[in-house]
């Protein structure tokens, strides 16, 4: 009876143990991963501000409506298509969206985007582009994550004309974090499409720019 009793009580503590190691876990992948976003953010905001002149204000407005357009095709992509980049990649979206609306809030500018309904847009290039790309991803997966490339190489060239557009440190480094990862996102949509046997052709970027993302 004590030894039933004894193995009893150890196999209630091995699953606590166990249950409990799990939770730790994920508190422990939770917590990076909320620090490595609000890391950003507090780096960001530790530089000191600087005057915001109108092309800056007009530009982070515009990227932060740009990232939400990328956030809201792979979110729909993914319930449509199921395809894992997808999914992964509208959460990285979502961060950046927060990064740009943290330049936004730190220089007490409006932002754009106050109606949070998917596929609601104010910038006029935006909408066309958000319509064009629902259009092609709608078509089959290789289309979605084909969209998702020319997606990707838009925001690239457009963060690359925009950090030579600012002279503003904090939201030049913002930029650069938000450049480094569209060329991991490209990358990874490149990966999906040579795995499917299809092949993208770069529309918006210089052969020899494309090329050095893709082989970075």
């Amino acid at each position: 009876m004590k030894k039933l009793l004894v193995l009893s009580l150890v196999a209630i503590a091995a699953i606590i143990l166990a249950a409990n190691s799990g939770s730790s876990a994920d508190k422990v992948y939770n917590s990076g991963f909320v620090s490595q976003s609000d890391s950003l953010y507090c780096k960001a905001a530790d530089f000191p501000k600087q005057d915001v002149s109108a092309s800056e204000e007009k530009e982070l407005l515009y990227m932060r409506e740009e990232e939400k357009m990328a956030h809201d095709i792979y979110t729909q992509m993914y319930d449509k298509w199921g395809s894992r980049p997808f999914y992964n990649i509208s959460g990285a979206e979502e961060r950046h969206m927060a990064a740009i609306k943290s330049m936004i809030d730190k220089y007490d500018l409006t932002a754009p985007v106050k109606d949070v309904k998917v596929g609601a847009f104010t910038n006029t290039e935006i909408k066309k582009l958000y319509a064009r790309m629902m259009e092609q991803g709608n078509k089959s997966e290789i289309d979605a994550l084909k969209a998702g490339a020319e997606i990707e190489e838009v925001d690239i060239k457009d963060l690359i004309q925009a950090i030579k557009d600012t002279d503003n440190n904090d939201i030049k480094f913002v930029y650069n974090n938000l450049l480094n990862a569209s060329g991991n996102h490209l990358r990874a949509f490149m990966r999906n499409i040579e795995r499917r046997g299809s092949t993208y052709v770069p529309k918006h970027l210089d052969k020899k720019t494309f090329e050095e993302i893709l082989n970075d």
